[in-house]
Formats: C-alpha cells, sequence, structure tokens
C-alpha cells in the first residue's frame, strides 16, 4: 500500500510544472498533506523526520523531499551533515525571504 501511495505523491508532485505554496498542500493526496502540513509547521526538520510522517523508506521519502526542493517549496538547510539532511520550508515560494510567524498563530488558526 505505501508503494502505490509513493507512486501517487510522485506522480501528483511531477505533474506540477509551477512552484509549489504551502496553500496548495490540500490538493495533495494522504499521507503527502499530512507531512508537508507537519513539516511546514516545523519550519525546520530532518530527512528521517519527514520519511517518519510520510510512513515511507528513507530512499522513497528524499526523492519527495528532492521534487520539493525543485519546486521551491523545501530549502536544504545549512545544517545538514553527514549523517542527516536537514530541509527547511518555505512560507512562500517566492524568491524573498519572509520571517515565520511567532509559534502561536497555529493555536489561531486551529
Amino acid at each position: 500500500m505505501s508503494d502505490s501511495n509513493f507512486k501517487i505523491a510522485v506522480k501528483e508532485l511531477q505533474e506540477r510544472k509551477e512552484d509549489i505554496r504551502p496553500s496548495d498542500v490540500v490538493l495533495f493526496s494522504e499521507p503527502l498533506r499530512s507531512a508537508l502540513n507537519a513539516v511546514i509547521r516545523l519550519g525546520r526538520f530532518s530527512l528521517s523526520e519527514f520519511a517518519e510522517k510520510l510512513g515511507f523508506t528513507r530512499d522513497d521519502a528524499k526523492i519527495i523531499a528532492d521534487l520539493l526542493v525543485e519546486r521551491n517549496l523545501f530549502v536544504v538547510s545549512r545544517f545538514t551533515n553527514s549523517e542527516e539532511t536537514f530541509y527547511e520550508s518555505r512560507l512562500s515560494a517566492m524568491t524573498r525571504p519572509l520571517s515565520r510567524p511567532s509559534s502561536d498563530i497555529w493555536k489561531k488558526i486551529d
């Protein structure tokens, strides 16, 4: 089942030619939608955390993360080291940097 979910997620990401914004996440199927919601809220996360949230293998999660880097939703963090890859989610696919909202904003949204 997870293999078919992986194929669906890759297909959804490859079909999109434009940048992906956080507001586009609702258009994706599960478990991609839930995993993206969680890591976008975290801001900075590891590949291992992303794989765990997706329920995919680490290699499959890396393929998904690479697609999301290409679509400007994630950037590879400067904290990446030889043992772990870290990513930072973008609040927008725009090229100018934006500040992250305060952590209590999610309480107001939920």
